[in-house]
């Protein structure tokens, strides 16, 4: 399924659909699993803010729970997070700096009720850099100018697996609703001040930038009788 959402400062680009679960009677349904093998791109067109919600996962009437009976959902996935900076230095003018940061986080819904402990944060990369440049040339009985720039292009990509099991209960006995949804943040700053991300040719990454992605993710849900908030 291919979407285009143009929604503040980022477009989600591709995303991930999701398998159906097992065919069986709701009402007899204490547990269930269901999977995406396809991936949910995050990608930056501005300087920083948060993407739309997107919802990974939408299971309605799919588990039942009994009298006293809570939910637990393990949400699995790959995360993708790459950050990229530039930062130019002039001689003698102080420090330069650069950051970026991508970020992904997720929770699940119960009936249109978050799952506790509402929002978690899966994967999350702040990298900056500082750059100073002081050079001196000293020449006996004359006086030596230096002048110029110096630029640093810093690249890091990773993909990493994250998986975190929410709760909530007690429910009611009734067939329940399950549905997992996840943003992502993206923010690129020059000398503290939010800007655009750069882009650029990176050895042999032709498009080095600021992302954050999901890759394959599942979601397992299961009643659960013996429990307890500590």
């Amino acid at each position: 399924m291919k979407l285009r959402i143009m929604a503040g400062t980022i477009a989600v680009l591709t995303m991930c659909g999701v398998s159906g679960a097992f065919a069986q009677n709701a009402a007899s349904n204490k547990s269930f699993l269901t999977h995406s093998a396809n991936k949910l791109t995050f990608a930056p067109i501005s300087g920083g803010g948060a993407s739309d919600v997107v919802t990974l996962f939408e299971q309605p009437a799919l588990v039942k729970t009994s009298t006293g009976g809570a939910l637990t959902a393990t949400v699995s996935m790959e995360t993708l997070l790459s950050t990229f900076n530039t930062v130019t230095a002039t001689n003698q003018q102080g420090k330069s700096t650069s950051s970026s940061r991508a970020a992904i986080k997720a929770w699940v819904e119960v009936d249109g009720v978050a799952m506790e402990p509402g929002e978690v944060v899966f994967n999350d990369r702040l990298q900056a850099t500082g750059l100073t440049v002081a050079l001196t040339c000293t020449v006996p009985n004359t006086t030596c100018t230096v002048d110029g720039t110096v630029t640093l292009d810093l690249f890091q990509a990773t993909k990493s697996a994250q998986a975190f099991t929410f709760y909530l209960g007690p429910l009611t006995p009734t067939i329940h609703n399950v549905v997992v949804k996840a943003q992502a943040m993206i923010e690129c700053r020059q000398n503290g001040t939010v800007m655009p991300c750069t882009t650029s040719q990176l050895d042999s990454y032709i498009n080095a930038s600021t992302q954050a992605g999901i890759g394959k993710a599942s979601l397992i849900v299961e009643e659960q009788q013996n429990w307890a908030d500590e």
